[in-house]
């Protein structure tokens, strides 16, 4: 199946456009034209008009909503092949799971979970998204290919960040000297620790091949939060940056276990990150939960942008980022799905669930921010995290066109009020109807134009099921023997008191 070919010159006319500009503007009925990948205008009806005899093809979406195409500024693809995988428990023994199920995956599975993740995306209405890609036990090129080629493929604008880190996981959380049993601390000091330099090897090709920020699809670094990093990783990873300024996404002060990493005495994670020059207004620090004023400070003198991903940060109970202060110093907020076995890619979920928290948060509802207001700025904020600044996440002339076209016509949307407030309120990413990505249409009718999905479906499908025995018998004895060390060490930082609280304590 191919996409639909766009034409030097389109139209899409008579429906309500939501610009999601910093104004809130809003032209029903409207119209928008796009020469290619492009926006030339936008504005109601007969207000720009084409040179005599330049050929346009006209759209019909009268009845229907136009928006900017939703950024996911954080999601980890390989997680799409595991759903229903995650129950229920911290991050700290969710990763135990995880590292032992997620290991291993072909090029080809990568390829697979990347389409996958694009394709839930796309149908709720996401036309870019960070890809925070993790091969374990270590990053290939045949892998990252994998995962770049399917997101080509498929017609989704995708940042990859390739995560890597190079500590074994027991030394980067607060577990006590003698917490686990001889035999599996051998175990982990025996494990292959993964080269730095074969990271970087790879990054420097990958970035010659796919480092503009214009490319649909590109890549930037993705170096894992400092505590599972060596000093060796970090510095090796300024002097990266210092040679090619690319654009970087880590984890950042996740859970509270993470916070108890931080050396005392010394400078805390972002402002370690900053004096080795890695961190700049290209970076994201995803989930930025646990930090304190000086972590802050170092983020908005950095010039970074937070990604923040209330889903899973509630799933695994982690705590809540403190966005209401993020936006008075000035930071900018995106907002990520995070893995897919944390919860559905839906964008737009994420986005209220994360207004909602920040009310149970603040006591001054005026400082609470309004459906107009969150959608245009973590439009703006996504932007910036992807290196396009201005060009994503709003309709404006000159702006690229990724545009989502949504059928209302349900009893959710029916009365209709407030445009802004129904989309942020109501909307789940349900009523797609069509998706335009650098001006190539990529779904119509609710269905993806540019791959057979339900071939892609059956393939996961098939994946899955191979992959679901994998785990040895002896991975999940491993992991067994772990839980009650782990489970200690969470309840014991729980109940810590660091001056610092980002949970909901109900007295």
């Amino acid at each position: 199946m191919t996409s639909r070919e766009s034409p030097a010159l389109r139209c899409l006319t008579g429906g309500t456009v939501a610009t999601f500009d910093s104004l809130g503007t809003v032209f029903d009925p409207g119209e928008i034209w796009f020469r290619g990948g492009t926006i030339v205008a936008v504005g109601a009806p007969g207000s720009w008009m084409p040179e005599d005899g330049e050929p346009v093809e006209t759209i019909d979406v009268s009845g229907r909503i136009v928006i900017p195409g939703f950024i996911n500024a954080h999601s980890h693809s390989y997680s799409a092949i595991l759903k229903g995988t995650v129950e229920k428990g911290p991050l700290d023994i969710y990763m135990l799971d995880v590292i032992a199920a997620g290991s291993a995956m072909t090029p080809r599975q990568c390829h697979v979970s990347a389409q996958l993740d694009a394709l839930n995306m796309l149908r709720r209405g996401v036309t870019s998204v960070i890809d925070h890609y993790s091969e374990r036990p270590a990053l290939t090129a045949e892998g990252l290919d994998g995962a770049c080629s399917g997101f080509a493929e498929i017609g989704i604008r995708a940042t990859v960040a390739p995560m890597f880190s190079d500590r074994p996981y027991i030394e980067t959380v607060p577990l006590g000297e003698g917490a686990l049993p001889d035999d599996l601390r051998r175990w982990y000091e025996e494990q292959p620790r993964p080269d730095p330099a074969r990271y970087f090897a790879i990054m420097e090709d990958a970035l010659a091949d796919r480092g503009s920020a214009a490319g649909r699809v590109h890549v930037m670094l993705g170096v894992d939060g400092v505590q599972r990093c060596s000093e060796q990783l970090i510095r090796m990873t300024g002097e990266f940056q210092q040679r090619h300024g690319a654009g970087i996404q880590t984890h950042m002060l996740e859970s509270k276990t993470q916070a108890a990493m931080r050396p005392p005495g010394g400078p805390g994670f972002v402002r370690l990150l900053a004096d080795h020059g890695i961190i700049n207004d290209r970076s994201s620090l995803v989930h930025f939960i646990w930090t304190d004023g000086d972590d802050i400070a170092a983020a908005r003198e950095a010039g970074v942008t937070v990604v923040h991903c209330p889903q899973s940060n509630a799933m695994l109970g982690a705590g809540i980022c403190p966005v209401v202060r993020l936006a008075d110093e000035g930071i900018p907020v995106a907002f990520g799905t995070d893995g897919s076995n944390c919860g559905p890619a839906s964008y737009i979920e994420n986005l209220r669930i994360g207004a909602y928290l920040a009310r149970l948060t603040e006591p001054d509802f005026e400082r609470w921010p309004d459906a107009a207001g969150l959608l245009q700025s973590a439009g703006s904020a996504g932007a910036r995290a992807m290196g396009r600044p201005g060009e994503l996440g709003v309709i404006d002339a000159g702006a690229c066109a990724d545009l989502v076209v949504l059928n209302p016509q349900g009893h959710w949307h029916e009365p209709m009020g407030d445009i802004h407030r129904h989309l942020f309120y109501y909307e789940s990413g349900e009523s797609v109807e069509s998706v335009w990505v650098d001006g190539r249409q990529v779904v119509a009718n609710g269905r993806l134009a540019t791959i057979d999905e339900d071939a892609l479906v059956s393939e996961a499908v098939e994946i899955t099921a191979r992959r679901s025995g994998a785990m040895s018998e002896e991975a999940r004895e491993r992991i067994a023997a772990q839980y009650p060390a782990f489970r200690e060490m969470i309840l014991e930082q729980f109940a810590s008191e660091t001056g610092i609280e980002r949970r909901i304590r109900l007295v």
